[in-house]
C-alpha cells in the first residue's frame, strides 16, 4: 500500500461519527490545571470588596480610615479614590446601534444601582484579613426607590434607575409580513410568557490577578474574551494597549457569563498601579 493510498483512505473516512479525543483531558483529570485562583506571585496582595446591600441608594458618606489601621491591611479605598481614573465599564457586546449605555463606574462614587455593586475595598496581605477588615468601613446610604417589576419599569411613574430612564434597547427580528400573518390567520392565540432568570453557574467564579512592572500590566482573568478585554481596558483606563497583556488561563466554565468587562478587572489594574504590587 502506498502513501497515496493511505491518504486517500483517510480522506474517504467520514467525519461524522468519528471519535475525537479531547486534548485537555489529561491535565484536567490529573490536577495539572492552572486556574486564575492558583496563581501566586511574589509579594501578592489580596482585595476584598464591600458591596451595596441596596438595589438603589445615594451614597452619603464613606469612611475607610478605620479599615486602614487593621493588622495586615495595606490599603483601603472608596469609589472617590478612583473617580478620576476608573472611567466607565463598557458594554462589550452592544446589541443595537441606538442602545443606551449609561455611565457605570467600576466602583460606585455617588449612587448605587444594584445589590452587590462595589462601594469600597480593602487590600491586605491575605484574603481573610481583607475580608475581615471590611467590617471596619463605615458607609451611609440614602435609600432611593428601586425598580422591582420589569412589566412596569417603562411606565412614566416608574422610578428611574438611570437619568436616561430604564429602557436600554428594543430588539426585534422582523421576518415576513407580520401584519398580514395575524390578519389572515384563522386563529390567533395570545399568551404572556414569563421566562426564568438566567444565572450561569460556573465551577470557577470571576477571578483576577494583576501585576504592574514599569508601567506594563499583565492581567490573568477567568474571562472568555481576553482580546476584547485588552482593548476595552485600554479604552476605559487610558493605559496604552501595547502596555497591557491579558492571559486567560484554564477557565472553569463561562456559559456566556464571562463575556463582559467586569469591575474587578479594571480595579485590579488601578490598585496594582497604585501600590506597585501584584494583587
Amino acid at each position: 500500500m502506498t502513501a497515496q493510498t493511505d491518504e486517500a483512505q483517510v480522506a474517504a473516512t467520514p467525519e461524522f461519527g468519528r471519535a475525537r479525543l479531547r486534548k485537555e483531558d489529561e491535565r484536567l483529570i490529573t490536577g495539572q490545571t492552572n486556574w486564575t485562583d492558583n496563581i501566586q506571585l511574589p509579594g501578592m496582595l489580596h482585595i476584598a470588596y464591600l458591596r451595596s446591600p441596596f438595589a438603589h441608594a445615594r451614597i452619603t458618606s464613606v469612611d475607610v480610615s478605620a479599615a486602614r489601621t487593621e493588622p495586615g491591611v495595606i490599603a483601603a479605598y472608596s469609589g472617590a479614590d478612583f473617580a478620576d481614573e476608573q472611567g466607565s465599564l463598557p458594554c462589550a457586546w452592544p446589541v443595537t446601534p441606538d442602545i443606551i449605555i449609561p455611565a457605570h463606574p467600576p466602583m460606585a462614587v455617588d449612587e448605587v444601582r444594584y445589590v452587590g455593586e462595589a462601594v469600597a475595598c480593602v487590600v491586605a496581605r491575605d484574603r481573610y484579613t481583607a475580608a475581615d477588615a471590611l467590617a471596619a468601613i463605615e458607609i451611609d446610604y440614602e435609600e432611593l426607590p428601586p425598580v422591582l417589576d420589569i412589566r412596569t419599569a417603562l411606565d412614566e411613574d416608574s422610578p428611574k434607575v438611570h437619568e436616561a430612564g430604564n429602557k436600554s434597547f428594543y430588539f426585534e427580528f422582523p421576518v415576513g409580513d407580520m401584519a398580514a400573518a395575524f390578519r389572515d390567520a384563522p386563529v390567533v392565540l395570545e399568551r404572556t410568557f414569563r421566562q426564568q432568570r438566567l444565572i450561569p453557574a460556573a465551577m470557577e467564579p470571576r477571578a483576577v490577578v494583576c501585576t504592574c512592572v514599569g508601567g506594563e500590566f499583565t492581567l490573568w482573568s477567568a474571562t472568555q474574551i481576553p482580546h476584547v478585554l485588552r482593548v476595552m481596558l485600554a479604552l476605559v483606563t487610558g493605559i496604552p494597549e501595547q502596555n497591557i497583556r491579558v492571559i486567560a488561563p484554564d477557565v472553569g466554565g463561562g456559559f456566556g457569563s464571562k463575556l463582559q468587562v467586569t469591575a474587578e478587572e479594571v480595579l485590579a489594574m488601578l490598585i496594582a498601579r497604585k501600590l506597585g504590587r501584584p494583587v
